[in-house]
């Protein structure tokens, strides 16, 4: 799988990740939004058109959507898992978030390759072993 990391988490810690995955069994790609759009500030619309187009792509992203707001919509309906870090992300540190970020990954990492249709998950701070999320719906 690769996850696709949004623009509004760190690309060194994008980088971290990428590099710590080779570790883990399933060995999944790591790659930030600047990276793989060739800068910064790429509409959502443009590279959520191109990561529909391969079913291995897994967003990470600490967007804040209210309901009804047309990017969520965008998000939900685009049939790619989506790890979304929740609201008490938003007010941490560097550190704090790459540490925290790195407890739960060897859990994402083994949830992503359980699934079987596309989920979006709101990631809590405190760390867990188990996650919660809901389907979404496939790509039509």
């Amino acid at each position: 799988m690769h996850f696709f990391i949004d623009e509004n988490i760190s690309p060194n810690l994008a980088n971290a990740l990428n590099h710590l995955s080779q570790i883990l069994d399933e060995r999944h790609t790591v790659v930030h939004a600047r990276e793989f759009n060739g800068g910064y500030g790429v509409p959502d619309q443009v590279w959520l058109e191109k990561l529909k187009a391969d079913p291995n792509w897994i967003i990470v992203s600490k967007d804040r959507f209210k309901k009804g707001d047309p990017e969520r919509y965008a998000f939900e309906n685009a049939g790619i898992t989506i790890f979304n870090l929740g609201k008490e992300w938003s007010n941490k540190k560097g550190w704090e978030t790459a540490l925290r970020l790195i407890t739960w990954w060897p859990t994402i990492s083994r949830e992503v390759t359980k699934i079987n249709s596309p989920m979006i998950y709101e990631l809590p701070w405190p760390a867990s072993r188990k996650l919660k999320g809901r389907q979404l719906p496939k790509l039509k």
